[in-house]
């Protein structure tokens, strides 16, 4: 398609969350920014995912999405100052030049939001069903749903459509804040010299455990993780911590202390580099349908995945060292997803089954 760009043209990338779909475009950004190497890129981000992009060379600019702080009103005048808040952002975002390029790679109601306010010459997004929400009407140019493809796959389909004929790019790791790498460094030292960590020699094993309650038919049961851990230390010696974030940290202090020394608390991760920082140390980061493990896999750890609800077809793991244990047979389509508790599937992968993939990757 000839849009008759100008040589260094305004791009605004859309797409705000959750932090797996922000890790799942970014070879889009990539093949972006080959495709117009002279292009200003602009990424509007929401603000708790706002840190993955903080440390990447990929936008030149960010713009921040401040929807933490209206999740967080409480009262009338919290939530008018937070309304105040948004209108403002919504406000700067008018006011901004207008861009020659606008990408909506969200597609649903935050970003139909954004494009009220935004200003384009060009602007693409994807058609029903892919689009959500009425998402669609904001957009000029509509690009069909790929279908079952996976999200990268599909993030790329937008790109392509301005003439990018590349393959998809691969996933690169950037490097992180220095004083975020000095940190985590000096606590797994301390970590992996305490009796909780087991053998020194073993390979450090990560454990993602958690998730969020939008995400709660992901979760494997508790019990399980438990005995993975124990059967990890035995198997291999590992040193097995289990990441945690100050939301969950009482839920996992507590596998952590029933492990009976099998386990112990990952370092603490206050911003995503030094989430990366620990996973980039990682022999293994093992976890369900995950923002951390697919960031983990994307910056190349190796990474064990369970999948039960979710389609790995679409939202496996994005990376060169990636393995998917499924609860379904293989090129099965999961059913449609009850997110009120814990999916049935996800009980169907064994400890066996987690135990001897794992085996089989710190063994490569």
């Amino acid at each position: 398609m000839d849009l008759q760009l100008p040589p260094n043209p305004r791009v605004l990338f859309l797409r705000m969350s959750a932090l797996g779909d922000l890790v799942f475009a970014l070879p889009a950004l990539q093949a972006l920014r080959h495709h117009l190497p002279q292009a200003r890129i602009e990424w509007l981000v929401e603000d708790r995912c706002a840190g993955l992009l903080q440390s990447h060379p990929g936008p030149d600019e960010l713009l921040i999405y401040p929807r933490g702080q209206w999740k967080q009103a409480q009262g009338f005048r919290g939530r008018r100052r937070a309304l105040a808040t948004l209108l403002d952002h919504l406000l700067q975002l008018r006011g901004r030049p207008p861009y020659d390029l606008i990408l909506d790679f969200q597609g649903n109601a935050k970003s139909a939001l954004h494009l009220l306010f935004a200003r384009g010459r060009h602007s693409f997004g994807f058609d029903k069903p892919a689009a959500r929400e009425g998402a669609q009407r904001f957009v000029a140019h509509r690009i069909a749903d790929p279908g079952r493809v996976h999200r990268t796959e599909r993030d790329l389909s937008l790109v392509r459509a301005l003439g990018y004929q590349g393959p998809a790019p691969p996933p690169v790791a950037w490097e992180l804040d220095r004083q975020a790498k000095r940190e985590v460094d000096l606590r797994l030292g301390h970590f992996l010299s305490t009796p909780e960590a087991a053998r020194e020699d073993g390979p450090l094993v990560l454990l993602h455990t958690e998730v969020t309650d939008y995400g709660r038919d992901k979760a494997w049961p508790p019990s399980r993780w438990l005995q993975i851990s124990r059967a990890l230390v035995q198997a291999c010696g590992a040193r097995v911590l289990l990441l945690w974030t100050p939301a969950d940290r009482s839920q996992v202090l507590a596998k952590v202390e029933a492990s009976e020394g099998c386990c112990g608390l990952a370092p603490p991760t206050p911003t995503l580099d030094h989430l990366m920082a620990v996973t980039d140390r990682a022999s293994l980061v093992l976890g369900t349908d995950s923002g951390p493990v697919h960031l983990a896999a994307h910056r190349g750890s190796p990474v064990l995945a369970l999948f039960g609800p979710t389609d790995p077809e679409r939202y496996a793991p994005y990376g060169p060292r990636v393995r998917c244990l499924y609860a379904l047979a293989d090129g099965q389509e999961p059913p449609p997803r009850d997110r009120s508790g814990p999916s049935p599937l996800m009980a169907e992968i064994s400890v066996e089954e987690v135990l001897n993939a794992a085996l089989e990757i710190l063994a490569e």
